[in-house]
């Protein structure tokens, strides 16, 4: 247990929007208007390939971080018998009495711990977790999701099961990036785009999901 790392992300979290879905698209907007800039900069392709990579690296960390923060909207705001049962299954650690007293002397709640605890770094842990929460296959909910941008829209939005392998090998280039610094990475702006719409796609089916069980169980 890290008691610095759980209160830097505690006051990380204030500085952003407390609405998930909007912190996500400040974040993700700002990454994808780096993404397209990259291109067209006159620069070596040495330093291309290393704003590409670490725009990568970005982009995974604005999709963990819409987790994490959805996990605590959850906690916060859907009743604690919605979740309750849920708690062991993600989070089974125990801790000894002077860790207790830790938390309770930095005022960090039992909850936050739990959020902090979780690595929502690949899709099979957040399939995992929001599964155990929401107590039903969270890939499969997201998958059956359509939305629209606007009523006068005549076709719905969705993610397919394409779009979810895609944002599986963001996932994947991002842990090989981390690991391996000097692998050699490049990529076109095509590729750029179908990644970015996939992550968004995920994103905001997700947050239909999340919106509706916290309707349902909201205190």
């Amino acid at each position: 247990m890290n008691i610095e790392k759980i209160i830097h992300n505690k006051h990380a979290k204030k500085s952003r929007d407390l609405r998930p879905l909007r912190a996500f698209v400040d974040l993700y907007e700002a990454n994808n208007s780096a993404m397209e800039e990259i291109h067209k900069l006159t620069v070596s392709n040495s330093t291309k390939e290393a704003l590409l990579k670490s725009n990568i690296i970005n982009l995974v960390t604005a999709i963990e971080v819409y987790y994490r923060d959805m996990l605590d909207a959850i906690f916060r705001l859907c009743k604690v018998s919605s979740y309750e049962s849920s708690l062991r299954k993600i989070h089974d650690k125990n801790y000894k009495i002077d860790s207790i007293l830790n938390l309770y002397n930095k005022k960090i709640h039992p909850l936050e711990l739990i959020v902090d605890a979780q690595n929502f770094q690949n899709l099979e842990t957040i399939d995992k977790v929001f599964s155990i929460i929401l107590k039903k296959s969270f890939l499969k909910s997201i998958l059956q999701i359509e939305w629209k941008f606007d009523l006068e829209d005549k076709n719905s939005s969705s993610i397919s099961d394409k779009e979810i392998k895609i944002v599986k090998k963001v996932f994947e280039e991002r842990h090989q990036l981390i690991h391996n610094p000097n692998m050699k990475y490049s990529i076109t702006k095509d590729e750029i785009e179908d990644k970015v719409n996939a992550v968004f796609g995920l994103i905001m089916a997700s947050d239909l999901v999340f919106i509706q069980f916290i309707n349902e169980n909201e205190i």
